[in-house]
């Protein structure tokens, strides 16, 4: 038995509704610091983790059950990506977990280095793509290189102490130019999910579907 088309719309309109929502009490608790709102937006806040580390779960099993199939090919990487979850999984699993024994050791020895490697690499990543993809010669890219270069150095302990002025250049553009400018694209992306979330509504109402059959039996 099939559904009309406005059953068939529900649960998408009630996900935006509740996405409306929930983006609605969270904004405005940064403004009006009411109990009621506050307690509320520290409840969602706490179920937007908690189904963000599930998705992120559920992303990890989808990945290893797709390199699991390919254990037959002599790929490396396969095996690699599988044995890691498995022991990663399995000593997050344990009673003490990465805090003692083989868990800790596991956690300084090559899970930390390892994200050290990957955030080490990652200016010279942005680095690379500046220079592919835009010019120094232009104002903005310039600024973005020259900021980058003084971040990347005034946080590198034996240059910081040695160039204190490159320790307190970068401090002043973390707190100041580069605090505001997240914030600000934090603002902007919150806004423009608010606005997308309003455009997307009146094309899943019931009623939409409605007019538009009878604008075609006209």
């Amino acid at each position: 038995m099939e559904h009309p088309p406005s059953m068939n719309r529900l649960p998408s309109l009630l996900a935006i509704i509740l996405a409306f929502l929930a983006g609605l009490i969270i904004f405005a608790d940064y403004f009006w610091k009411i109990p009621i709102l506050s307690s509320t937006s520290q409840f969602l806040l706490k179920t937007i983790v908690l189904v963000s580390a599930t998705a992120m779960l559920l992303a990890a099993f989808n990945l290893a059950v797709r390199h699991t199939g390919k254990l037959r090919s002599p790929k490396l990487e396969s095996w690699l990506l599988v044995g890691g979850f498995i022991i990663a999984f399995g000593v997050g699993l344990m009673p003490e977990g990465f805090n003692a024994g083989a868990g800790r050791w596991l956690y300084h020895w090559l899970l930390a280095p390892g994200m050290a490697a990957i955030f080490a690499l990652l200016p010279i990543f942005l680095a690379y793509a500046l220079l592919r993809r835009f010019h120094l010669r232009d104002f903005g890219g310039f600024l973005f290189f020259l900021g980058m270069v003084i971040t990347l150095l005034g946080q590198t302990p034996p240059i910081a102490a040695r160039f204190p002025l490159l320790a307190r250049a970068r401090q002043t553009l973390l707190s100041g130019p580069v605090a505001i400018a997240f914030r600000g694209v934090i603002l902007g992306l919150a806004l423009g999910a608010l606005l997308a979330i309003l455009l997307r509504i009146p094309n899943i109402l019931p009623f939409d579907s409605q007019k538009n059959d009878s604008e075609d039996q006209s």
